[in-house]
């Protein structure tokens, strides 16, 4: 029988561990997958935040060298995750803290992780073939390895090139020759994300659109002389999603499960939510956002787009949570508009597929979106989204002159009067009765792992040659 491949996959993000979006889901739902080929061993490592309330196991301590001292680390396991063996690296003073991220040590925080990585390497009987890093919370483990464990291949996915992280030179003392420094940033300090990039012996991203726009300069953040430099060894491959989680029929999780041959249900369900939100009960489309509140997920456009509309023709719900510029301004809008728009601030995952399952156009205006999970939920709920046509977004949406293949409908530009007017498009086509085909062409695609695994499949035996 042939041998399984051993694969480490480490990230910052796993749900529902600590998640604070698409990272955290690929995080849960990727690692499954693979291990459910039968061809991949998979464990995961993250690190033990403080939100994380859950009963772990003692593995192993171990002291981590960090410039000039020393940290000391504690790696523990979840015993309820037998069939997916999950690590967690605990370190109170680095991670014990009330957020994952947002804080000016984080280039501190996350270097510990990627040496605690290696130290536990030392440690556990599991020894993989390939460890998976995931962005730039990860970059500088693919050179760690390089030098600890030079026979374990790597692969280095760049979820969204926007983030990086920094450390100072003197953490890489002896490790690096002048001109690896100065690749990295030298005399500033150095970057995770380019270390990623350099070190890795595969780079992903996730989709094929995403990679063909961080090439360029405009849309890199100063990463493309090094993709151009790796390109042969540089891909997108399109997220996934676990349609078995995001499932409209599967009984528990709302009230009118359904499929694509009760779709008559789905009103139902958004005549409950409507209640559930004091919104009047009205044939009139329902549109919504599930969405970080940032201003790259479109929400200064959509408060335009909204001033171009006429507000008696549909509703809108928007969940999420993040900067409080924008929760302010989007309760400013609810108060004005109590009838017609709802703002709801306290996320969970279950109101999420509540909103998924209501809603009949799913608003999407990314100023950029690398992959875009929710555009994915939403078709898998017949949600027909309205979408900004960039990265994933295009790789998955279909706007065609004809509703035969339509999935969804595509702004013209990023601005407030282009989102308007795409709006407006979905709003009439809803009222016709060419509506029903949006919304089964997209429940309709398969949007599961087991197409991007296909893609993985070849390039892990490539770089394991």
């Amino acid at each position: 029988m042939k041998r399984k491949i051993k694969i480490l996959y480490v990230t910052a993000e796993i749900a529902p561990y600590a998640n604070a979006g698409g990272l955290g889901e690929v995080g849960r739902s990727f690692p499954r997958a693979l291990q459910e080929t039968g061809r991949y061993e998979v464990q995961r490592v993250m690190p033990l935040y403080k939100r994380i309330d859950k009963k772990l196991e003692y593995v192993t301590d171990m002291k981590v060298r960090m410039d000039l001292g020393y940290e000391t680390c504690v790696i523990k396991k979840d015993p309820d995750s037998k069939e997916l063996p999950t690590y967690f690296v605990q370190s109170d003073r680095y991670f014990y803290r009330d957020n994952i991220y947002a804080y000016e040590d984080d280039g501190f925080r996350f270097f510990l992780f990627c040496k605690a990585v290696v130290e536990m390497l030392k440690a556990i009987p599991f020894q993989p073939d390939i460890v998976h890093m995931n962005d730039w919370h990860t970059g500088f483990l693919a050179l760690l390895l390089k030098q600890e464990f030079p026979k374990i291949k790597t692969v280095y996915t760049i979820h969204n090139i926007s983030y990086h992280g920094f450390i100072p030179a003197s953490y890489l003392n002896g490790l690096l020759t002048e001109e690896e420094l100065v690749w990295l940033g030298y005399p500033e300090w150095l970057n995770f994300m380019k270390a990623g990039i350099k070190y890795a012996d595969l780079i992903t991203t996730v989709s094929l659109g995403y990679a063909m726009e961080i090439l360029q300069p405009v849309n890199s953040c100063g990463m493309n002389n090094l993709l151009v430099e790796k390109a042969d060894h540089f891909v997108g491959i399109l997220n996934g999603i676990d349609m078995e989680s995001y499932d409209p029929s599967r009984s528990g999780d709302l009230e009118y499960p359904y499929d694509q041959r009760s779709t008559e249900l789905k009103k139902k369900n958004r005549t409950l939510l409507r209640t559930q939100y004091g919104l009047p009960d009205e044939d009139k489309p329902l549109l919504a956002m599930v969405t970080r509140l940032d201003y790259a997920k479109g929400l200064d456009i959509l408060m335009k787009a909204i001033s171009y509309l006429e507000l008696s023709t549909f509703q809108l719900i928007i969940l999420g949570s993040g900067n409080p510029y924008y929760q302010g301004m989007l309760g400013c809008i609810k108060t004005a508009y109590a009838d017609k728009v709802v703002a709801d601030f306290d996320y969970s995952a279950d109101k999420a597929r509540k909103i998924y399952a209501a809603a009949d156009i799913y608003l999407m205006p990314s100023l950029y979106e690398p992959c875009g999970l929710s555009q994915l939920y939403a078709m898998r709920y017949g949600a027909v989204p309205v979408v900004n046509p960039i990265g994933g977004l295009r790789d998955t949406v279909i706007d065609e002159s004809t509703t035969a293949n339509s999935t969804g409908f595509y702004m013209e530009d990023w601005s407030g009067e282009a989102l308007s007017r795409a709006i407006k498009r979905a709003i009439d086509a809803y009222h016709t009765p060419g509506w029903k085909q949006y919304m089964m062409n997209g429940m309709k695609q398969d949007f599961s792992w087991q197409h991007s695994i296909s893609e993985y499949d070849r390039y892990y035996q490539k770089i394991l040659l």
